[in-house]
């Protein structure tokens, strides 16, 4: 008996697990805003009376969605850090950056549209992920690694390049080859600006 409602509750969850994409996709085609609790427990696949029996909130969900992919990507960059030579870590970070685009869709266009949704404390936990992130594509940038003001620039330019980056560059070499460029022009020009003379962004 006890294991047959193990194997019961087990399969529930396991059931959750695989709608959970669904509530990701609701919310990146309909604004999290415009999805109701009703609505999501539908697409989770449980009812709107047990709903949360298996999340805190939906905007808890939502953070979830954050913080998937921030661990994911300074996860991913700090393999980078170790094991990609200096003069090459920022392309490969922007290459790395731009697969997971390919890979994760709505994770990165719910985490641009709906960042300014969050409240305390799922703000500052998320600002907290999204620095980590943001401090090791800085170890990337040379001389600009002092200025954690220009890997913010970088990390946003690269969040938003699926919004325009598909219609100028159909392959992905050429994708990561503009964007490496265009963050290479960026930095160039506001180097006069802050006293640097050289970025150390070798190919």
């Amino acid at each position: 008996m006890l294991a047959q409602q193990f194997q019961g509750r087990q399969a529930a969850i396991d059931r959750f697990s695989d709608t959970r994409s669904q509530a990701l996709s609701l919310f990146a085609d309909k604004g999290y805003g415009n999805v109701g609790m009703r609505e999501l427990a539908s697409a989770l696949g449980v009812t709107c009376g047990s709903i949360y029996n298996h999340i805190e909130s939906k905007e808890a969900l939502l953070y979830e969605f954050f913080e998937e992919l921030l661990e994911l990507l300074r996860f991913k960059a700090e393999q980078i850090q170790q094991r990609v030579a200096a003069p090459a870590r920022l392309r490969a970070i922007i290459e790395m950056h731009l697969e997971l685009q390919r890979y994760m869709p709505c994770h990165f266009l719910i985490m641009e549209r709906e960042w300014p949704t969050l409240s305390e404390p799922w703000l500052g936990q998320a600002a907290a992920q999204r620095l980590r992130y943001e401090e090791t594509v800085a170890a990337a940038l040379g001389d600009w690694g002092a200025d954690l003001g220009c890997a913010k620039a970088v990390v946003t330019l690269l969040n938003q390049a699926q919004a325009w980056l598909p219609r100028v560059a159909a392959r992905t070499e050429q994708r990561v080859e503009l964007v490496h460029g265009v963050i290479k022009v960026m930095l160039d020009q506001a180097a006069p600006q802050q006293g640097l003379t050289g970025l150390g962004l070798t190919d």
